[in-house]
């Protein structure tokens, strides 16, 4: 998703990473003792993420690597983006839409990764909160894809209100929406309808999921302004119930009266790439866009 600042290559050679891991792919952890071997032979220091120094060593590392799928950049994601630290993720098997390298490609590019050759992309992130009146009751919590609001019942749709910077956008009808960010755009968002954004676009995208509505139709929304969005009832007997999910991982239940508040993360999120990788290049091998 876009940021201001424009995507580079980093300048200096690593002295110091910080190593995520998903415990729960058997390969994952076996790699894990591989790339730590990579980089301390080579004089980099490892620190890895479930250690009691992690935090501290956020503050000052190089860059952070994510050995995993998707699901393992999207929660590294949100521990890196406090810190600033640039992610390198390494894909462990999957789509491994965001990683910029596989296993085996990372063994074969270590020297140009730590010469800091790769590029330097920034991703703004979503930042989603639910509040009753003033009071924040969820969050706030940060989206590199998406966050959802659906029907907590199956077969029942349900309405929400959403306006964009205090002005109403309209009043939906069905399963519920996708608030997407570009990075998001080739997620569940792409899966109801929406198109996919440019990650240096900066917009939000808001994709009706099975509206009962024919001028429902998916939309781009500046990321200067905020959005809201309120579960309604559609009549008096209504008893509508609906949750929240922020990037498939952090749920909440939406109860009436509740508002779901959606605006840009203070910072960009930064993800590292292959230099000479485009993001046609990414849709063509991951989604074989345009193949026949």
């Amino acid at each position: 998703m876009g940021a201001k600042s424009k995507s580079k290559t980093r300048e200096r050679a690593t002295r110091s990473v910080v190593l995520f891991h998903n415990a729960n792919k058997g390969h994952a952890v076996k790699a894990l003792k591989t790339v730590r071997g990579l980089l301390e032979s080579r004089g980099v220091k490892v620190t890895l993420a479930e250690s009691k120094s992690a935090e501290a060593a956020l503050e000052t590392c190089d860059f952070a690597i994510a050995l995993g799928g998707d699901g393992t950049m999207l929660h590294c994601s949100r521990r890196v983006l406090p810190h600033s630290v640039p992610l390198l993720g390494v894909n462990m098997g999957g789509l491994g839409f965001m990683s910029a390298v596989d296993f085996p490609g990372f063994k074969k590019q270590i020297e140009r990764i730590l010469a800091g050759e790769f590029r330097a992309e920034p991703r703004w992130m979503l930042s989603v909160e639910v509040r009753r009146g003033t009071r924040v009751v969820f969050g706030p919590h940060q989206a590199l894809n998406d966050c959802v609001i659906r029907a907590a019942e199956q077969a029942r749709a349900v309405t929400l209100d959403v306006d964009c910077g205090g002005h109403s956008v309209s009043s939906y009808f069905g399963d519920g929406i996708v608030f997407a960010t570009p990075t998001g755009s080739t997620a569940y968002a792409l899966a109801v309808g929406g198109p996919v954004v440019m990650p240096d676009v900066n917009a939000f995208l808001l994709a009706p999921i099975s509206p009962h509505q024919l001028t429902a139709r998916p939309l781009l929304v500046s990321t200067e302004q905020p959005l809201t969005a309120e579960l309604r009832r559609r009549n008096p007997y209504d008893r509508p119930q609906a949750f929240v999910s922020v990037d498939g991982q952090i749920d909440h239940s939406l109860k009436l009266g509740e508002a779901v508040y959606l605006r840009r993360s203070e910072k960009p999120f930064t993800l590292l790439v292959p230099p000479e990788r485009t993001h046609f290049d990414l849709l063509h091998e991951k989604l074989k866009w345009g193949v026949r």
